[in-house]
């Protein structure tokens, strides 16, 4: 029920009623703000009119704000969004996704952070996104933002005007009604059988640190931090498997630091070959000698990939080493992520099916194996229609 109360002049004349619906608590648990309206009361109004005039008022204004038609916030989005991004990172959201929500931000604030979240169009959100595909430079390259890069910054605007919605302060998300740039999917690198040999020849002459690294890649297809997140007791030596649960990722605000993987079904069980197992034992033993020699400057925490100290490594540093190592031998380019790619093609040119190969790569959805390898898979099936016409059609 709205709460209406009487406003009146110094001489005590009815002048309007201020009228207030409550919101309840926001998803962090704290009291929001009522919704506010002023009904203004004419001079030639009875009061007992003006009182019945309000009341209805007041219903029309209450069904409004309870429908989200109404809104009062005077909140632009960038005050929101910085709300959101907390919001989400005290519920736990991974860094590493703040880290990137936070980046995105720099690029949206100056064009939309100052309006205000009842006033943001449609219009607002499709010149943003013209301006970035148009003027903005990747940090790194220097080239033009991609169509992708783009679509990351709508995702956040999405997102955060989708929370005003569930709070009732915009009646809708204008983001689901933006023009986005579409995006063309690149095919994915990997690497073919010869390419493959080359460069375990070209291992042979590498330290064992690394020979067991790259091997790792190719092996599990786990991602960068995965790798570096492993510690020898989720080596599993008796059963040729290891346990996936940990990741080591860099962000610049903190350095260096451990974190889950990217989502629940990432934690994964990946078995070996036993030729793996073998090149595991040989480089742990190696490990060991090395911590003996270096004695109390070495900190061990366990990991089976560190620096020389023991510390956990750079994630860097892996795609620093290939790009040399691919340099040195005259390979193609090479990096970490090559590798994933590479194990599920073989995967599926060898007629492994979908869900394996996604619980394998620690994917969250099997449609999202399906998706990024689908030109993987028609060429597989292409294999396998050339297979059943030797055995059934091709006379001997």
């Amino acid at each position: 029920m709205a709460n209406i109360q009487e406003r009146r002049n110094k001489d005590g004349k009815l002048i309007s009623f201020s009228i207030r619906v409550h919101r309840g608590r926001g998803a962090d648990g704290k009291q929001l703000k009522p919704y506010t309206a002023t009904f203004d009361v004419q001079p030639n109004w009875k009061e007992e009119t003006a009182r019945k005039k309000a009341e209805a008022f007041a219903a029309v204004f209450e069904k409004e704000c309870k429908e989200g038609v109404k809104s009062d916030t005077k909140q632009t989005f960038q005050t929101y969004c910085n709300y959101v991004i907390a919001l989400k990172e005290q519920r736990g959201l991974k860094h590493s996704t703040i880290a990137r929500y936070k980046d995105l931000t720099e690029r949206i604030y100056p064009h939309i952070g100052y309006i205000k979240l009842k006033d943001l169009r449609v219009d607002n959100l499709n010149n943003l996104y013209m301006h970035l595909l148009q003027n903005e430079k990747n940090k790194h390259t220097g080239a033009n933002l991609s169509p992708k890069t783009v679509i990351e910054h709508h995702r956040l605007i999405s997102t955060v005007l989708e929370q005003a919605v569930r709070e009732s302060l915009i009646p809708f998300n204008p983001a689901s009604r933006a023009d986005l740039p579409k995006v063309t999917h690149k095919e994915i690198n990997y690497f073919q059988p010869e390419q493959i040999q080359a460069i375990g020849k070209a291992l042979e002459n590498e330290p064992i640190k690394w020979k067991t690294l790259v091997h790792l890649f190719l092996i599990t297809g786990a991602r960068r931090g995965e790798i570096l997140g492993l510690k020898w007791d989720k080596v599993i030596f008796d059963k040729n498997q290891i346990y996936i649960c940990n990741s080591v990722l860099y962000s610049a605000d903190i350095g260096i630091y451990e974190s889950t993987p990217k989502t629940d079904n990432s934690k994964r069980i990946v078995s070996l070959p036993s030729e793996t197992i073998q090149l595991l034992k040989q480089y742990k033993a190696w490990q060991a000698a090395e911590r003996l020699r270096l004695g109390a400057y070495y900190e061990n925490n366990n990991f089976v990939f560190t620096q020389n100290n023991g510390k956990p490594m750079h994630p860097d540093s892996i795609t620093d080493y290939l790009n040399k190592f691919s340099k040195k031998y005259n390979l193609p380019h090479i990096n970490p992520h090559a590798f994933r790619h590479t194990m599920a093609s073989m995967l599926y040119y060898n007629g492994v099916d979908s869900v394996s190969i996604s619980k394998r790569l620690g994917h969250s959805q099997v449609s999202t194996t399906a998706n990024i390898y689908a030109h993987v898979i028609e060429a597989a099936d292409k294999k396998n229609a050339e297979i059943l016409s030797d055995i059934f059609l091709k006379k001997a």
